[in-house]
């Protein structure tokens, strides 16, 4: 892998992945996109560049634990998706272990959410935890197990078919410290779908 002042290449992959940073500007269109401000948007997220099939991709993405992107580029794309190794995505409050403290997302949109309500202070979420961004179905069972010693779990899952299953799963693992957050945004889907069109709502 190769690093540089702004950009990162993995060697791996010939160079066609790459990860840059983004400047201060970059950060403000990237927050108008989302209707939000620009300090919520995470210093985890890079611009992703990729090709393939001889076409040139860009868009914004998060490092996952096994070295993937979880990428996205909302104008043509709904949902994220994994370019390369598959695994879920952990962002630390700080530095310190001793945490006891996480929330569980479905998609990293959702994560910038949280972000964005942890801004704008219009919802009580929990505040200081280690965050987990599930990702991929597939990538379950090893965040389960990476959070079993929280003392506090708070679940930002869909509120879909998926979203109960897996929210129920972990209740029934650990169920006197999962708290299910979902409730808070019941009239949408997604807690990513309920701070955009609540931010769209106050900003008419």
């Amino acid at each position: 892998m190769k690093i540089s002042k702004r950009r990162v290449e993995y060697s791996h992959l010939g160079g066609n992945l790459r990860l840059v940073s983004m400047t201060d500007e970059e950060r403000k269109e990237l927050a108008k996109q989302h209707n939000t401000e620009k300090w919520a948007i995470s210093p985890n997220l890079y611009f992703v560049e990729f090709s393939s099939f001889n076409r040139n991709y860009r868009g914004y993405g998060i490092r996952n634990v096994n070295g993937g992107i979880e990428f996205i580029n909302p104008l043509y794309m709904k949902n994220p998706i994994t370019l390369d190794n598959k695994g879920y995505v952990f962002v630390a409050h700080s530095k310190d272990d001793n945490n006891k403290h996480c929330c569980l997302f479905w998609e990293f949109t959702d994560y910038l959410a949280y972000l964005s309500i942890q801004k704008k202070h219009f919802l009580n979420l929990p505040k200081d935890c280690d965050c987990f961004i599930m990702s991929d179905v597939r990538n379950f069972i090893p965040m389960v197990v990476d959070t079993d010693d929280y003392e506090n779990i708070y679940m930002f899952f869909p509120n879909n078919d998926n979203g109960y299953t897996i929210a129920k799963t972990i209740q029934n693992r650990n169920s006197k410290h999962v708290h299910d957050c979902s409730l808070l945004y019941a009239a949408n889907e997604t807690l990513h779908d309920f701070v955009h069109a609540y931010l769209e709502e106050v900003n008419k």
